[in-house]
C-alpha cells in the first residue's frame, strides 16, 4: 500500500508539474498587440447624391481581414490582402492596400440614393473575435425638391409650346377648315345694274 500512495503521489506531482509548464508556456497563436484594428470603420452621413467612403485597417503584422458590405439589394465581402471581389456593380468600389503599417480595406459608394440608407458595413480580422461595425445615414438635401419643381415648370412651359404649335398648324390647314365647317366662305357679290 506504501507503494501504491507513492505512485499516486509521483502522478499528482507529475500532473501539477506539467499543468504549471503548460500554463507558463507561450501559445502559438498571434499576440495581443496585433489582433486590434489600427483604422476603425464609422458611422457616415451624407446627402443624396454624394459618396461614402468606409474603411477598416489592422496591423501589418497580421493583416487578414473581411470587410463586408451589406446593402439593400445584395451582401459584398472584400478579403484583404488581395482584395478580390465578384459581381460588384458600378456605384461600389472595394479595395484593399498595404500603407503605412497597415492592411487597409476601403469601401466607396459612388453616389448614394435613399435605398442606400441604412448600409450597414462590418470589419472582422482573422482570429480576432471582436468584429467592428458602422452605419450609412442618407439624408434629403432638398435637391429632390428642385428637381421636382424644375420637371413641373418644363411641362407647363412644354404644354404651352405644343398648345401654341398646334394652334398655329390648325389655322392655317385648309383640310381642317373643311372638316369642321370653316370651309368656302360665300362671297359677297353686288349686282350692278347698268342701263343699256
Amino acid at each position: 500500500m506504501d507503494g501504491e500512495m507513492r505512485s499516486r503521489r509521483a502522478l499528482s506531482l507529475m500532473c501539477l508539474f506539467l499543468t504549471v509548464l503548460q500554463i507558463s508556456t507561450p501559445s502559438s497563436g498571434p499576440s495581443t498587440d496585433a489582433l486590434k484594428y489600427s483604422t476603425q470603420p464609422s458611422n457616415i452621413s451624407v446627402g443624396v447624391g454624394e459618396p461614402a467612403v468606409f474603411h477598416c485597417g489592422v496591423p501589418e503584422a497580421h493583416p487578414n481581414l473581411t470587410f463586408t458590405l451589406y446593402g439593400s439589394n445584395h451582401n459584398y465581402s472584400l478579403t484583404c490582402p488581395g482584395g478580390h471581389v465578384e459581381d460588384i456593380p458600378q456605384a461600389l468600389y472595394g479595395s484593399c492596400e498595404m500603407k503605412n503599417g497597415e492592411s487597409l480595406a476601403v469601401w466607396t459608394l459612388q453616389g448614394t440614393a435613399f435605398p442606400d440608407n441604412g448600409t450597414r458595413v462590418v470589419c472582422q480580422q482573422l482570429s480576432n473575435p471582436k468584429a467592428l461595425s458602422a452605419v450609412l445615414h442618407v439624408y434629403d438635401t432638398g435637391a429632390t425638391n428642385v428637381l421636382l419643381i424644375g420637371c413641373i415648370i418644363g411641362g407647363f412651359f412644354g404644354v404651352l409650346l405644343v398648345a401654341a404649335l398646334l394652334y398655329t398648324f390648325l389655322v392655317k390647314s385648309e383640310s381642317f377648315q373643311e372638316c369642321f365647317g370653316g370651309g368656302e366662305t360665300e362671297d359677297d357679290m353686288t349686282t350692278i345694274v347698268s342701263k343699256e
